[in-house]
């Protein structure tokens, strides 16, 4: 016999579309994947392995596999079923003698293991190539730590004298995720484990094996938190702890930078003034005046207006216009400004800077280019350096992949000496270019899903892959989908620190969350920043005024029904919302101003009296008591 077996060796993945217990467990979206998807990948880029098959008896499966660089293989009669007549065995010989005629060795691989690593499969194979004369196969076993009983007898420990479970004698179980064996030999026996076996322990992540619908579930969310060994999980306790969920983000109104693509950011100084007013006296944090941009690199034109090039002196007369108003923001998209574009931060109006990253490489293509990030980074870290609040804004969040997310994290994040661990986290903590790290909801197709998880996915590579604590997650949401605020919302359970929103939403195309419908759903949330309580009337009065009359907001139609601000001051004062459709139905005309003292005025009665309904009674002592305020 040789000393090393130097054959082919081909994986075979057994997949079937029957299953009962966890059905289409195979081809069900598994994360951004299937199971099957997943596995073929893997065994791909395994060294060692010498050719992948799928065999199936379902079409499409086959394809799919055949797609991503598998050989399908059709199964015969009776393979199809749980509850066909063939048993396993007579499986595990169908496949040795059909699935891959030309492999000197096999591995028999199920999908259902999601969890097995590269280098677990590649130190298997390697054990069963360099130790033919000890070991006839290699196989994958868990070593079970429990009490087990069988035929009514305890089969591992004594009752009258019972060891605690870390002392038990082991009982292995084959998880088959994967079992190496000699094809001849796997004929012979009908077995894909031989009779010499070498028992190759795997870890309890390893061994997961997907039987029901329930071990789907777990295997999946294990999956959607980046846990993909079993330091994984201490290291996601560590990032749990980092900070706990639907706390108060800082609140940033761009009413005017992303309103500006309305208008080529042609706003009068008395309708900004107005809005920075509004935003200032409703408690938000930010408001972002427009865009810092350098005339050589961006030339000015005919249409485009002072907000797209917005200077300190431009900041400083508006401050001077609204004292004691909230922070000021500009927005600098890289390939129109310099780092000397802005004076040292002690010198200026301006409070943050937010570097947007348009997603384009050297070639203008929509394509991630590593490159132009990392001028992008060190132009953060030169502003950041002047003392400015930096945010590094990344265009088209949902087009970037989870790999280049990746990538993004290492650059943010810079130390003198960068260096990992065993465990892959950095040993010294790293420094980040920016305070904030934005994802940008350009077309508006982030769904709630995708912004939770792109948000934990940065937070989890910050804080603990790159032990960086001093660069929070912002996101900024379009309303493409009607589904602006849901996103949002799900951003800030999923620790986003700082979020974006305009004024009735007013933004390119379908526009942004409505900063009044963010104030509603962030007022009760624990925590906060600035120690400010939030006010949602001098937006409503703002956008009431300048933006769109509320009597115009409900949809024209044989139905009065839709979005409008009374019935969102109804929602915000927690009260029943014919009050509101009473005034649109009946008074369409009155100011806004006494819509708003007369439904807050009810509020107070309802509540005092504990009458949650409608009473047309209480509406109309409030008509009564404000019909000073004319028409």
């Amino acid at each position: 016999m040789s000393s090393v077996r130097n054959g082919r060796l081909v994986a075979v993945i057994p997949v079937r579309s029957g299953s009962t217990r966890c059905p289409g467990k195979n081809s069900r979206p598994f994360g951004t994947s299937t199971l099957l998807e997943r596995k073929v990948r893997t065994l791909l880029s395994v060294k060692g392995i010498d050719g992948v098959v799928v065999s199936s008896d379902c079409p499409n499966m086959l394809k799919l596999a055949e797609g991503i660089g598998a050989t399908p293989h059709r199964r015969g009669n009776g393979f199809e079923t749980e509850t066909g007549d063939n048993s396993a065995s007579d499986l595990f010989h169908h496949l040795a003698s059909s699935a891959c005629p030309d492999a000197d060795y096999i591995m028999y691989a199920t999908c259902v293991t999601p969890f097995m690593k590269k280098e677990t499969f590649e130190e298997m194979i390697r054990i069963f190539r360099n130790e033919p004369e000890k070991y006839d196969s290699v196989a994958s076993v868990q070593n079970n730590k429990n009490f087990f009983w069988m035929n009514d007898k305890p089969l591992n420990f004594d009752p009258k004298a019972q060891c605690k479970s870390q002392n038990l004698p082991p009982v292995l179980n084959v998880t088959y995720a994967a079992c190496i064996i000699e094809r001849d030999n796997m004929i012979s026996f009908r077995n894909c484990v031989g009779e010499r076996p070498f028992l190759y322990e795997v870890d309890e992540l390893e061994a997961i094996d997907i039987d029901t619908s329930l071990d789907f579930v777990i295997s999946e969310s294990l999956h959607k938190l980046s846990i993909n060994t079993l330091d994984d999980v201490t290291t996601n306790l560590q990032y749990l702890n980092t900070g706990a969920s639907r706390q108060k983000p800082l609140l940033l109104d761009c009413t005017i930078r992303d309103g500006g693509y309305t208008n080529s950011w042609n706003f009068s100084d008395e309708f900004v003034t107005k809005a920075y007013k509004a935003v200032s006296e409703s408690g938000m944090d930010y408001f972002e005046i427009g865009f810092r941009s350098n005339t050589k690199l961006f030339p000015p034109h005919s249409k485009m207006g002072k907000f797209a090039y917005v200077t300190d002196g431009v900041v400083r007369k508006l401050i001077a216009r609204v004292p004691g108003g909230c922070k000021i923001a500009v927005m600098a998209k890289m390939g129109t400004f310099t780092a000397d574009d802005f004076f040292n931060a002690a010198d200026s109006p301006v409070d943050m800077v937010r570097v947007l990253f348009p997603l384009l490489d050297e070639d203008r293509k929509s394509k991630f280019c590593e490159k132009k990030f990392a001028e992008c980074v060190q132009a953060c870290r030169d502003i950041k350096a002047k003392g400015y609040t930096v945010c590094l804004n990344l265009a088209c969040a949902e087009v970037l992949t989870m790999a280049e997310y990746e990538s993004i994290c290492d650059l943010v994040v810079y130390s003198k000496h960068k260096s990992f661990g065993p465990d892959g986290n950095a040993i010294v903590p790293g420094t980040a270019c920016c305070d904030f790290l934005y994802l940008a909801d350009t077309y508006g197709a982030v769904s709630a899903d995708l912004a939770s998880r792109l948000v934990k996915k940065l937070r989890f590579e910050l804080t603990v892959r790159q032990r960086c604590s001093g660069c929070s997650i912002g996101f900024h949401a379009h309303n493409n989908l009607s589904d602006g605020w849901t996103k949002t919302l799900s951003a800030i359970d999923a620790g986003a620190s700082i979020v974006d929103s305009c004024i009735f939403g007013l933004g390119r195309g379908a526009g942004n969350v409505q900063s009044e419908v963010l104030i509603c759903h962030t007022q009760g949330m624990a925590g906060g920043r600035n120690g400010k309580t939030l006010d949602l009337e001098p937006l409503l009065h703002f956008g009431d005024t300048n933006i769109q009359s509320y009597e115009h907001l409900p949809f024209q139609s044989r139905f009065s029904f839709g979005q409008n601000c009374l019935h969102l001051m109804t929602g915000f004062l927690r009260m029943h919302p014919d009050y509101a459709q009473t005034i649109l139905n009946n008074y369409r005309g009155m100011p806004l101003s006494r819509s708003i003292k007369m439904l807050k005025m009810i509020q107070q009665k309802c509540h005092s009296t504990c009458q949650n309904s409608f009473h047309m009674k209480i509406f109309e002592e409030a008509l009564e008591a404000t019909k000073e305020e004319e028409f």
